[in-house]
């Protein structure tokens, strides 16, 4: 078993990462599940027994522990293949209690995780998010230099956890080519510094325009005839947040990037960058998609 002691770097809190091993974590790694997702129902988690089961037989389940022992943090990851028959790591769930977000260990438990995979002999992990979250793109784009060409619709069903709940569970399956140079790039030089002014200078086309009506953002009709090999896409700055004030423009916002992202995947584009830049007063967020991207 293997540990990773490191400060947070925006916090610089001290924690430890390890694969758990106990069945007393792996009761614990229970309880954080429901408080990292708001779930209202035990049945909702992934279970003990399957979580010890899964890290006997090739799998992957992480804690993240504070300075006084308490997890914090929690990966769960197996083994798995593409369509194709390439063997990978299907990463399931990774998240960290609500009071240390944004302090970095999400990035390191991502970062254990790759060191780990690489070990066993391979170069792909893939798992899925909602695209409209911005704060997960961050890491998952930016930070860890992953990339996506594949948009699913509804692919949980109704959800009843409270960040989840109420629209559609679209999700992004983003890949991480963890042995490539982009990846390696990222772990070694921090995300790529990107504004949207630089960005349409380098001839970037902008898919979606978008208004503020009565304090919220809401997007107007794509263009979905873009020709660029750049393009952007942007979502709301925080869409957990237009979700509790409006779930009108919540819906919205699903119907109208699920259009975009479904079209220019198909059309040969894919997801590689995702940044924030601040226009008009407030943070805007952007996805960067490029034709032909393949990593």
């Amino acid at each position: 078993m293997q540990e990773l002691n490191s400060p947070s770097p925006s916090t610089r809190l001290a924690f430890t990462i390890r694969e758990l091993k106990t069945v007393e974590e792996f009761r614990t790694a229970e309880v954080v599940q429901r408080n990292i997702w708001a779930m209202p129902d035990r049945l909702e988690v992934v279970p003990l027994h399957l979580l010890l089961t899964a890290q006997k037989n090739g799998g992957l389940v992480l804690g993240a522990f504070d300075a006084a022992g308490t997890m914090v943090g929690f990966l769960f990851g197996f083994p798995g293949r593409t369509a194709g028959g390439r063997w990978k790591q299907c990463s399931h769930m990774a998240g960290v209690l609500p009071d240390y977000r944004r302090s970095g260990l999400g990035e390191a438990l991502k970062r254990y995780q790759r060191e780990f995979v690489l070990r066993q002999g391979l170069d792909l992990i893939t798992w899925t998010f909602d695209p409209l979250e911005g704060v997960n793109a961050t890491l998952n784009f930016a930070k860890l230099g992953a990339v996506c060409r594949t948009y699913e619709r509804d692919l949980y069903g109704s959800m009843a956890d409270r960040l989840n709940q109420g629209l559609p569970s679209d999700r992004f399956e983003v890949e991480w080519w963890i042995a490539g140079p982009r990846v390696a790039s990222r772990m070694q030089q921090g995300p790529a510094r990107l504004r949207l002014a630089d960005m349409e200078r380098a001839g970037a086309q902008r898919v979606n325009q978008t208004e503020v009506e009565g304090g919220l953002r809401y997007p107007l009709a794509p263009d979905l005839d873009g020709r660029a090999s750049l393009l952007l896409v942007e979502i709301p700055a925080d869409f957990q947040a237009i979700k509790a004030l409006s779930r009108e423009i919540a819906a919205a916002w699903r119907e109208h990037t699920r259009t975009i992202f479904e079209a220019y995947f198909q059309a040969g584009h894919w997801a590689t960058e995702f940044f924030s830049d601040h226009s008009e007063g407030e943070r805007r967020n952007f996805y960067v998609l490029q034709r032909d991207a393949r990593p």
